[in-house]
């Protein structure tokens, strides 16, 4: 699942911290920082090198603080990624480019359009993550997710017995790990980790890559997910692109419809027989080409 570019490149960060990533896709092609997933890593962009590759695209994925091989982040917020993400831009010399957030790297994503916007040709939300402070948002999602934001919510440690039970089963036995993930999906998403070994290897492995360095990193990512953003979506003046599936029990249908309803410039794509893990893969070609329509409209 992996593509050509197989070692993590680090990027010294103006405060000393190395931030790691790796390229995708069409590596001089356009740009397109992926922001992956909770728990996540780089290795999360290699599910679509080939989609990238043929859209002429390159997929910069970048690891957040704590996780793969990025140095920690102690008192992080969710807007200082969009600093780290700036000067990644002008180190690797682009002054224009794209952002997409999957599922808990949807709330980053927002950041870089309120704090970069000027810079962004693109925002997608691929199962973007809505605000975790309001229940209503939160009351279809999976009981197990509620608990584990909830407890990460009142202190991040609260949650290391639970990531700390993810990161041992990922990294010993992958497989059963990976069989308890797939109980509690959507059938969309059983049938396509049934259906394509390839796949179900690479999303077990871009999830125990995450935590190389332990849970710390997991843990503090819990808490800034679940707890109020330093920022207000009304304040978001570049379109932003929501794709959202109707059976995701990890980012609920709701939360993609107060999304759409608070961000100014919001087109919502909804998807009626997806779920979460079905969405990413199946819709990722249609993030492509509104990210290639945009360049082009900017162009």
């Amino acid at each position: 699942m992996q593509g050509p570019d197989s070692t993590p490149r680090q990027l010294r960060l103006p405060d000393g911290r190395l931030l790691a990533y790796q390229l995708y896709g069409a590596v001089t092609g356009r740009p397109l920082y992926y922001f992956h997933g909770f728990p996540g890593s780089r290795l999360q962009a290699a599910l679509h090198h080939e989609q990238a590759l043929a859209a002429g695209v390159c997929l910069v994925a970048a690891e957040r603080p704590g996780f793969g091989y990025s140095d920690y982040q102690a008192s992080r917020s969710i807007l200082d990624w969009a600093a780290d993400l700036g000067f990644m831009a002008d180190t690797l010399g682009h002054r224009r480019f794209g952002v997409v957030g999957v599922s808990c790297g949807g709330p980053y994503a927002l950041a870089c359009a309120h704090q970069l916007g000027a810079r962004l040709d693109y925002v997608g939300l691929l199962a973007g993550m809505g605000p975790m402070d309001i229940p209503a948002l939160r009351r279809e999602q999976l009981p197990a997710l509620r608990l584990m934001f909830g407890l990460a919510r009142l202190h991040p440690t609260l949650a290391s017995p639970l990531l700390g039970l993810d990161r041992w089963l990922l990294r010993r036995y992958p497989e059963r790990a990976l069989k308890t993930l797939a109980s509690l999906l959507a059938e969309p998403d059983r049938r396509a980790l049934a259906d394509n070994p390839a796949l179900a290897e690479g999303f077990a492995s871009f999830l125990a890559e995450a935590y190389r360095q332990g849970v710390r990193g997991a843990c503090t990512e819990a808490a800034l997910i679940a707890r109020p953003r330093r920022f207000a979506l009304e304040d978001i003046q570049v379109p932003v692109h929501l794709y959202q599936s109707s059976l995701d029990r990890h980012v609920p249908p709701a939360m993609g419809q107060f999304l759409h309803a608070h961000l100014p410039w919001a087109n919502l794509r909804t998807y009626p027989q997806e779920g979460h893990l079905s969405i990413v893969i199946n819709q990722f070609p249609q993030v492509l080409a509104d990210f290639n329509q945009s360049f082009r409209e900017v162009a």
